[in-house]
C-alpha cells in the first residue's frame, strides 16, 4: 500500500506573484518616464542630445530586459513556495534568472557610463578632464567585467540552468558578494566625483546646494545596493525568498536611472512650468556675471569664477543693471538665475552646462541706451559672444 503524501506546510500556497509583477511594472514605467523626459528635454527643448543620452537609453533597454525576465520568472514559480513548484519548471526558472542577472549587470554598466559621460559633458574643465576619462575606463572596465562574469559563469553557458550537462560553474557565493561590493565602491566613486567641482563653482549658495542635492541623490542608490546584499543568499525555498533580492535589484536600477536623469530636467521645468522656475530664480539676489557673450547671472560673492573654474572666459562681475555693464559697448542679458558657461564652440555660442534657461530676459541695447523686456524665450543657448552680432540681430528683430 502506497504511503500517503506528505502534508504541506500551512503557508504552502502563499502567493507573492502580484507583488512582483506590480513592482516591476511600476519600476519600468517610472524609468520610462524619467528617460522620456530626459530625451524630450535634451532633444526637443534644447536640441543638444549627447553620448550620455544615448547610453542612458541603452541602459533603459537593459532595465526592461532584466525586469521582464524577473516578471516572467513568476510563470515558473517565483513568488511561490518550493513545495508546490513543478520539477520541470526549475530549469526554466533558472534560465530566466540567468537572463535577469546578465541584463542587471549590463544595466549597471550603461548607467555608470551615463553618469560619467554626463560629468564629462557638463564639468570637463581642464583639471578634471583626465580624471573623468580615467574614471570611464576604470569604472566601465569593472562593470564590463561583471557582465562577462555573469555571461560565462558556467561552461557551457547552458549548464547554469540545465543540470543534465557536465558544466563547470563559478560558485554563486562569494561571486554575488564580490559583485555587490564592487558595485557599491564604484557607485560611491561615481557619485562623489562631481561634488568638489560643483562646490567650487561661483554659484549663489541656494543654487549650489540645490545642485549638490540633485547630484547627491545617487547615494540613495548606494543605500539600496547595501540593503540588497542582505538578500544575496542561496535559500532552500529559493523561488519564494528570491522575490526580495529581485525587487531590490529592479529598485536599484530604477533609482540609478532616475538620479541620472534628474539633473537634465531644469530646461523642461523652465519651459513648461515657468512660474516655478521664476520662484527659484528670485530666491537669490546679488551681482551678475557679464561678459561679451551677452550673458549675466547672479553671483554669490564667493568661490571661483567661471574663468577660474574653466567653465568660461572673460567673465567679470558687475552689478545687475549698472552702467558698467554698458560701458564696454556690449549687450548684456540679465536673468534671474546664475549660469556658468562652458568654452565657446565652433558656432560662437557658449553652452550652458547645467541647463539653466533664460526665462525672464532683459536686453540692454547699449547703442540706443534703452532697455526692453526680452520676448525671445532663449532656451538651450545664450546670446552670441560677439556684440556686433547681438546688435545686428536686435536691429533685425531676430533675437
Amino acid at each position: 500500500m502506497a504511503s500517503p503524501p506528505a502534508a504541506l506546510p500551512p503557508n504552502a500556497f502563499e502567493d507573492r506573484r502580484p507583488t512582483v509583477i506590480g513592482s516591476v511594472i511600476f519600476c519600468l514605467l517610472w524609468s520610462t518616464l524619467m528617460v522620456g523626459l530626459r530625451l524630450w528635454t535634451r532633444g526637443v527643448v534644447i536640441k543638444q542630445l549627447g553620448v550620455d543620452d544615448y547610453v542612458c537609453l541603452v541602459g533603459l533597454l537593459a532595465i526592461y530586459g532584466s525586469g521582464i525576465a524577473i516578471a516572467h520568472m513568476t510563470t515558473y514559480g517565483l513568488g511561490r513556495h518550493i513545495y508546490i513548484m513543478e520539477p520541470q519548471n526549475i530549469p526554466l526558472y533558472l534560465r530566466d534568472f540567468y537572463v535577469s542577472i546578465v541584463l542587471y549587470c549590463s544595466a549597471l554598466l550603461f548607467l555608470k557610463l551615463t553618469f560619467l559621460f554626463q560629468y564629462y559633458r557638463v564639468l570637463a574643465v581642464q583639471k578634471m578632464r583626465n580624471i573623468y576619462i580615467g574614471s570611464i575606463i576604470v569604472v566601465g572596465g569593472w562593470a564590463l567585467s561583471q557582465v562577462l562574469v555573469g555571461i560565462f559563469i558556467c561552461t557551457p553557458i547552458a549548464g547554469f540552468w540545465d543540470s543534465t550537462l557536465d558544466a563547470t560553474c563559478m560558485p554563486n557565493i562569494p561571486q554575488w558578494y564580490i559583485n555587490a561590493a564592487g558595485n557599491i565602491i564604484t557607485d560611491v566613486a561615481v557619485f562623489v566625483l562631481p561634488l568638489p567641482a560643483i562646490w567650487s563653482l561661483q554659484l549663489a549658495r541656494p543654487s549650489r546646494i540645490i545642485l549638490l542635492f540633485i547630484f547627491s541623490l545617487g547615494f540613495f542608490t548606494v543605500i539600496i545596493s547595501i540593503i540588497r546584499i542582505r538578500y544575496l543568499k542561496q535559500f532552500d525555498d529559493f523561488p519564494w525568498e528570491n522575490v526580495d533580492a529581485s525587487l531590490w535589484s529592479v529598485g536599484e536600477l530604477t533609482s540609478a536611472i532616475t538620479c541620472a536623469c534628474l539633473p537634465t530636467m531644469r530646461p523642461f521645468m523652465s519651459r513648461y512650468f515657468p512660474s516655478l522656475a521664476s520662484q527659484v530664480s528670485r530666491s537669490t539676489k546679488g551681482y551678475a556675471h557679464a561678459d561679451d557673450s551677452g550673458v549675466a547671472g547672479r553671483g554669490s560673492g564667493g568661490g571661483r569664477s567661471a574663468q577660474e573654474s574653466g567653465l568660461g572666459s572673460g567673465v567679470r562681475r558687475v552689478p545687475t543693471g549698472s552702467k558698467a555693464a554698458a560701458d564696454d559697448g556690449s549687450a548684456a542679458s540679465m536673468m534671474g538665475s546664475e549660469v556658468e558657461l562652458a568654452p565657446a564652440g565652433a558656432n560662437g555660442l557658449r553652452s550652458n552646462p547645467f541647463e539653466v534657461h533664460v526665462m525672464h530676459e532683459l536686453i540692454v541695447d547699449v547703442e540706443r541706451g534703452s532697455t526692453r523686456p526680452g520676448q525671445y524665450g532663449v532656451q538651450g543657448y545664450v546670446s552670441p559672444s560677439s556684440p556686433e552680432r547681438v546688435r545686428e540681430k536686435m536691429s533685425k528683430g531676430r533675437m
